[in-house]
Formats: C-alpha cells, structure tokens, sequence
C-alpha cells in the first residue's frame, strides 16, 4: 500500500511539473498576452453563434468601420455581476456608434439567460462553445474585456476585473481616434 501512495505522489508531482513548464514556457497567450504589452494587433476571426433572441453569426470582420467591445463574461462570475449595470448603461448611451457583444463563455442556456433577464442585457450576447474564441483572445478568466477599433485591431487596454463607467469611456474614445 505504502508503494502505490508513493506512486500516486510521484505521478502528481510529475504532472504537476509537466503544468508549471507548460505555462511557464508557453509564449502565446493569445490577443490579450500581447496588448498587456501596449501592442495594438489584428484582431483574432472571431465567428460565434448569437444566443437569445438573435439569431445568425456573429462575425467580428463584418463590423469593420465600427468601434466593438468584446466582454467575456459567465453568470456565476461574481465581478461579471458587478460590472453590468456599467455595461448596459454604455450600450445604451453609445447606441450604434459602438457596438458592445457580449460572449458567454461557460453557461448552460438557461443560467446565460436567467443572467441577461435579471441584469437587462441590451446589447448581443454570443456564445462560445467550445472556448475556442477564449483561447484565441487569451482569456483566462471572467470577465475580462477587449475594445476593437474600426481598422479591426485590438487596442489597449485589455481589462481583467470589472470594467468601471470611466475606464470604459475613455477607452471607447481612444478606439474611436485610433
């Protein structure tokens, strides 16, 4: 018995080897490694399907010439809570001029919809099943939010946490002078 538990204990601390060098030497990270270096990049193809009430694709390309604030979010996110009302207000008072999407990163349907009900999402909401969008963009976690320009390239900031009324402001400004 004492062998196989001294087994066990090696395999996990290999595995937990194997983890600590893959993300110490994996140099992607996607979209969001690069603009937290002040870089401004294309941005990634983005095509996901619509949920809610819409219906269709939504393909990031097709709004070339419009200023888009992706925000990654999840119902059971605490911050993403915190955050909404922040959201929903931009989106209203940008109204065409800027186009905000939200992408529902792991929610079972009912939870997403129960979410965008109770904190009155007024802005399309896309579903990225299978995280490959999260995986492109660098997304580690929720909510985190990005901000397109009109060219189609990401522009800093990349924000981690809640986004707050001014933050959000002055970063659609400057998408919209790039």
């Amino acid at each position: 018995m004492r062998a196989v538990r001294a087994a066990a204990a090696v395999a996990v601390l290999a595995l937990l080897g194997l983890l600590v060098w893959d993300v110490t030497h994996s140099g992607h990270g996607g979209v969001a490694a690069k603009v937290d270096k002040g870089h401004t990049v294309a941005a990634p193809t983005t095509a996901m399907p619509f949920f809610g009430s819409r219906t269709g694709t939504f393909d990031l390309a097709a709004y070339r010439g419009k200023v888009v604030v992706l925000n990654f979010w999840a119902s059971w996110c605490v911050d993403c809570k915190l955050e909404a009302k922040t959201l929903h207000d931009a989106a209203a008072r940008w109204g065409s001029n800027v186009v905000f999407v939200g992408v529902d990163g792991s929610d079972l349907s009912g939870a997403a919809a129960k979410y965008m009900r109770r904190y009155e999402v007024n802005y399309s909401v896309v579903r990225d099943i299978g995280g490959h969008a999260q995986s492109s963009w660098g997304v580690t976690g929720f909510p985190e939010t990005f901000f397109v320009d009109p060219q189609g390239r990401v522009i800093p900031p990349h924000v981690v946490g809640p986004i707050g009324a001014a933050d959000l402001k002055a970063a659609i400004q400057r998408a919209l002078t790039a």
